[in-house]
């Protein structure tokens, strides 16, 4: 699905995830879903209202990231798992990050080939990872195929990749840091940036330039560092913030439904695995 959108001249990224915890928050209580908009455009902002109806979660009461978890979960991008635990503090990995970047910028395939050696059609994953294979790095196997490693932990130098390539696709506004100027910033702010991979500092700085991702508080970026699924749902819940205009079929104006179960709508699609 063919999407624009464009960033208000007003609006600044906010979405600076640090490696230390975030304060706890009051959860925000949401209503019903009501995605309005004008012509054939849906305007997302931080006031979009949207009732997950079935979705409780027992694991996030007190957690620093409850907000930030309950926000996504309101907006269809998050689930539970059968026994409504979100498992705020285990690594996400890679095929369950595909998932929430799908959601949140509602990125979606229809193909039936089989891109990657590792995710067959069957798999619960395939139509996200379809979906957001331009923004993730894929792996030459052997045999001359590419792996995505579906269950390897989604790393903090290879989500910052990915949420910079879906930006810069979707608001032309952010371009991309040179490698020069990428490796004098990092190495400017972080003690680690030998350990980022070479081919990745444009995208790290670039993220580290707009907010998107910051280091700790001793001044390092753990670029291999996996990131826990709270810490991704802080991510995307602070990104979310930006006003977004997104194209929708014609004459959609106006999106009601749930997002439990396999009850997936236009705004969210489907429901995968059940545990993102």
């Amino acid at each position: 699905m063919k999407m624009k959108k464009l960033l208000t001249a007003t609006t600044v990224l906010v979405a600076a995830l640090t490696v230390s915890a975030a304060p706890t928050l009051a959860a925000q209580n949401n209503g019903s879903i009501h995605i309005k908009g004008n012509k054939d455009n849906i305007r997302i902002n931080n006031n979009t209202e949207v009732n997950n109806i079935n979705i409780r979660l027992d694991d996030i009461g007190g957690h620093w990231a409850e907000k930030y978890i309950k926000d996504l979960v309101a907006k269809g991008v998050l689930e539970g798992d059968d026994n409504h635990h979100f498992n705020p503090d285990q690594h996400v990995t890679r095929e369950q990050f595909a998932a929430m970047v799908a959601r949140m910028f509602h990125l979606t395939s229809t193909s039936t080939t089989q891109d990657f050696v590792d995710v067959p059609q069957k798999h619960w994953s395939f139509k996200v990872v379809e979906a957001t294979k331009d923004y993730f790095d894929a792996f030459k196997d052997l045999n001359g195929g590419y792996d995505f490693r579906p269950a390897e932990g989604a790393k903090r130098q290879d989500v910052a990749e990915t949420l910079v390539k879906v930006l810069m696709k979707l608001n032309p506004s952010i371009q991309l840091t040179d490698a020069a100027t990428a490796d004098q910033l990092l190495h400017s702010k972080f003690k680690d940036a030998d350990n980022i991979a070479v081919v990745l500092l444009p995208y790290v700085a670039t993220a580290v330039q707009n907010n998107l991702i910051q280091g700790d508080d001793q001044g390092r970026f753990h670029p291999d560092r996996t990131l826990t699924r709270a810490e991704a749902a802080t991510l995307l819940d602070r990104i979310s913030d930006l006003n977004i205009v997104v194209d929708v079929p014609s004459g959609s104006t106006t999106v009601t439904g749930t997002t439990y179960g396999n009850s997936g709508t236009t705004v969210t699609g489907s429901t995968y695995g059940g545990t993102n």
